[in-house]
């Protein structure tokens, strides 16, 4: 199931700030909804744990909608909270998930993360849907980064890496022990200003006031790591039968070649 950031449905607006308002400031009457990023003026150290003082005082995203249509999903059960900062060096987001059953299989950098239980950044500062980034991280802490380069015709390219990005995650619970209830996990992200680009267009650290296109995604699957896997390995398998399928074709026609 996944879940998106309403506040950063289409827009976020970068800009400073020493006060701290009770309330997300809105800077436009477009339809499209916007959320206020603060100035980091402390470091933050990315741990996972989300206990600095700056993290506290960022405007807290609250609400996340589901984009899975179809009414027999019902209402969103795990909670999701956001939250993003800046400074001179990084962009900063931070999420706050709420997961009775924590999950999750794929280990290496560019697995195929989201096709189970992860957090989601989509960061393209022109806002036309052309040369934007994603970043995925899941509870085990690995990655994956991708350049989206077109979305009709699809173009991507998993290979291109954030250079410098940074994440960490802290579990309250078990990861893929489905016999106990977890409580959730947080995940912490800085994203370096010099990583857009340049492939990433409009992606020159901005300036206070500027305004960037992102969205922010939580998938949260219900199945456990148990169906996952057995889903993994049932691929694998299928795979590994084609690839065998394959190689009889091409050793019977070998075999007739020699015999003509």
């Amino acid at each position: 199931v996944r879940h998106l950031s309403p506040a950063l449905l289409s827009a976020g607006l970068l800009a400073a700030s020493t006060a701290i308002a009770a309330e997300p400031v809105v800077f436009s009457e477009a339809t499209l909804p916007h959320e206020f990023i603060r100035r980091a003026h402390t470091a933050i150290n990315i741990d996972g744990k989300l206990d600095e003082f700056v993290w506290s005082a960022a405007p807290q995203i609250n609400t996340f909608h589901r984009v899975t249509v179809g009414q027999e999903f019902g209402d969103i059960p795990q909670v999701t909270r956001a939250r993003m900062l800046w400074d001179d060096e990084a962009l900063y987001f931070a999420f706050t998930c709420r997961d009775t059953d924590i999950w999750a299989i794929y280990t290496d950098e560019d697995d195929r993360m989201w096709s189970e239980e992860v957090v989601e950044v989509f960061i393209d500062p022109d806002g036309d849907g052309r040369d934007y980034l994603e970043f995925q991280v899941n509870p085990l802490n690995a990655h994956v980064d991708l350049h989206i380069i077109s979305l009709n015709p699809w173009d991507s390219s998993i290979e291109w890496d954030i250079d410098g990005v940074r994440n960490a995650v802290d579990v309250i619970g078990t990861i893929n022990d489905s016999s106990d209830t977890d409580v959730g996990w947080t995940a912490e992200i800085a994203i370096p200003w010099p990583a857009f680009l340049p492939q990433i267009t409009g992606g020159e650290r901005p300036q206070v006031g500027d305004m960037w296109r992102l969205n922010l995604y939580r998938i949260e699957r219900g199945a456990g790591a148990g169906v996952r896997q057995q889903i993994v390995d049932l691929r694998t398998r299928i795979t590994v039968a084609r690839q065998q399928m394959e190689s009889a074709a091409d050793t019977t026609v070998l075999a007739r070649q020699v015999t003509a």
